[in-house]
């Protein structure tokens, strides 16, 4: 029952071009373009210097560390919006729910967006690389190692990055069984995002307090991950950051799917 669940989400959003470009194709695009971009405009400021060795995998880390920002945040909602909460738009629940569970529905929905959220991220940190291929062929700079453990960082931060996303994404999902509508979903979700960017930029020390933001979570397991051994005088906690993140995403999505179980869909 899952799995055709699945199967039919995955072929919906395959067949919603306009989603798949702004929630999943338009950030990878943009990143590459702004980065092309940023080169030229530094290589115009910075004429008759040498060209600056590129580091591919740095760029892709560097990358993944801010693929849970706001602005990326943004396009994320645009996704998981459409995917959840457009079935209240176009009234179409009334046609699902006698094919499958309410449970299998929703989760449907939820596993196509992380999907989706994953091919982003992996899409945002491959036009990282390809921006520093350009740079490399163009102005004759050299390619240089990565001086870190590559697949722990790209991965560890890749995760990372998709968990945060993915309590965005919850979020999205509860806001919209309780408004039933997208732009709802999208506003609040995007409010929800920037301000516990702020609130978590304010904060220095891991306290419960700042570890239950997810913003603060997330930040604090990148540094860890990426921050030499020898430099950390106290070892910070990472296990409690990654349970707050996991937490967060488990109680918001058991919240949107005990409601939307309970709720009333026969104008939908």
């Amino acid at each position: 029952m899952l799995a055709d669940a699945i199967s039919a989400e995955r072929f919906r959003l395959l067949k919603d071009r306009g989603t798949l470009f702004w929630g999943v194709l338009f950030a990878p695009i943009a990143g590459l373009i702004m980065g092309v971009g940023g080169e030229l405009f530094a290589r115009g400021m910075m004429k008759g210097m040498p060209p600056i060795p590129v580091d591919l995998v740095g760029r892709m880390v560097k990358a993944l560390v801010g693929g849970a920002s706001p602005v990326v945040g943004l396009f994320v909602l645009i996704l998981s919006t459409a995917v959840l909460a457009g079935d209240y738009r176009w009234e179409t629940w009334r046609l699902l729910t006698p094919r499958n569970g309410r449970t299998s529905l929703l989760l449907a929905k939820l596993a196509t967006v992380a999907g989706a959220v994953a091919v982003s991220l992996v899409l945002y940190a491959l036009a990282a690389a390809a921006g520093g291929l350009f740079s490399a062929a163009t102005s004759g700079a050299p390619l240089v190692g990565y001086r870190g453990a590559a697949v722990t960082d790209l991965v560890g931060t890749f995760a990372v990055s998709w968990l945060q996303l993915m309590v965005l994404v919850a979020f999205s999902a509860l806001v919209g069984v309780v408004t039933r509508s997208t732009m709802g979903a999208l506003i609040v979700g995007l409010v929800f995002a920037v301000i516990q960017s702020i609130v978590a930029s304010q904060m220095h020390e891991p306290s419960l307090k700042a570890l239950a933001i997810p913003a603060f979570s997330g930040d604090l397991l990148k540094t860890v991950l990426l921050t030499p051994r020898s430099v950390v005088d106290e070892p910070a906690p990472w296990a409690l950051a990654l349970g707050f993140l996991v937490a967060w995403l488990a109680g918001l999505s058991a919240a949107a799917l005990a409601l939307f179980q309970r709720q009333d869909l026969t104008r939908e």
